[in-house]
């Protein structure tokens, strides 16, 4: 399917009752450099029960786009990159019992060590090899406990591993802050009206004042019966009449191309992933942010596209402001420089001798 060298592979989860099984697709770099001189990127996909193998590789940052053509740029011209359907039950992933379903962002973290395990013993070559997880929006949140569990087993020395860093993009890393901000920037879109952002405001705090009251069953609950910033968003896209059905494509042409079992369905349990995840959904990770700062000397990247109406900029600066860590008072002294590329206005950064943001 693809003319660059891959892997793939159902990798079952040791230490959990059988019948717990995550599929990754590894693409070797193409770089000039042996594969293993080159650092190993882990991809994590959102929602919870979002596809690595599918979003984050056909429409993000694999080799081929949406109609399997070859990509002007991908990641794996720099880097070897790993796509993982994490947690259990997502995309190619899947679980026997759906009682062996991930509750929480630590039982995450610790299948991942599982799988890394896994991984090194199928791909020594790759111990040594710089390790990095990038998670897009909650697979954002996934990768912080994830960092914080490969570190505990690194220093406790039972996995062999180089986990060098984690990137966080447009991520669900402090909730309640985002959902505070999206009215103030729907109104500044134009995307609603001053009435249409009291809604949400009004709607917001009230989300706000369920979870500060535990309870995470009637808050989300609530918001299905309510409108929300993406289905006000989501009425105002426009539809293509051939637009792109994921589930047709894995299930059809890459589950044959890849070997997968005829009774693994792509996504099948996605919708079960997320309400398997629903109590721990609107908590923060802010606190294991901090440790890998205070603690460790993982690199940790914050990222943000100022589009992005669920997991905006504006939400994502409110918690960032309150980290307490060594380099936070340079961080938020730090002058905004202009990113440019081809001409083009990016966006910016913050660069200290400690840290860098972007936007």
């Amino acid at each position: 399917m693809s003319p660059v060298r891959h892997k793939q592979a159902e990798f079952r989860l040791r230490g959990r009752p059988r019948g717990a099984h995550l599929f990754y697709w590894l693409f070797y770099t193409t770089a000039a450099a042996a594969a293993a001189e080159r650092p190993l990127v882990v991809w994590l996909q959102g929602g919870p029960g979002g596809s690595s193998t599918e979003y984050g590789n056909f429409a993000l940052i694999g080799p081929l786009d949406m109609k399997l053509q070859p990509r002007n740029y991908t990641w794996v011209n720099d880097f070897n990159v790993l796509f993982l359907d994490n947690p259990v039950g997502t995309g190619f992933s899947y679980v026997d019992d759906l009682s062996y379903l991930t509750t929480d962002n630590k039982q995450i973290g610790d299948d991942f060590v599982a799988f890394m395990r896994g991984f090194y013993l199928k791909h020594p070559e790759f111990e040594s090899v710089p390790l990095y997880i990038f998670g897009q929006s909650y697979g954002g949140k996934m990768a912080v406990d994830m960092a914080l569990k490969m570190k505990e087993a690194e220093d406790a020395g039972t996995i062999k591993s180089n986990l060098r860093g984690i990137g966080m993009g447009n991520a669900w890393i402090h909730p309640i802050d985002l959902t505070n901000a999206w009215a103030p920037l729907l109104l500044a879109a134009g995307l609603v009206d001053q009435a249409g952002h009291d809604l949400i405001m009004e709607e917001a705090k009230k989300t706000e004042q369920l979870y500060n009251e535990g309870s995470f069953k009637k808050l989300l609950n609530s918001g299905q019966r309510r409108t929300s910033a993406r289905d006000l968003l989501q009425s105002r896209r426009r539809r293509d009449a051939e637009e792109w059905d994921p589930e047709e494509l894995m299930n059809t042409q890459v589950k044959p191309a890849l070997g997968v079992p005829d009774h693994v369905v792509f996504g099948s349990q996605a919708g079960d992933v997320f309400e398997y995840l629903e109590t721990d959904y609107m908590n923060p990770v802010t606190d294991g942010i901090e440790k890998l700062l205070n603690e460790t000397d993982i690199i940790v990247t914050k990222y943000n596209g100022n589009m992005d109406q669920i997991c905006g900029t504006a939400g994502q600066m409110l918690w960032l402001e309150r980290l307490q860590w060594p380099g936070a008072a340079e961080f938020q002294a730090a002058p905004r420089q202009p990113i440019w590329e081809n001409n083009r206005l990016e966006g910016t950064c913050s660069l200290t001798a400690t840290s860098a943001s972007s936007t």
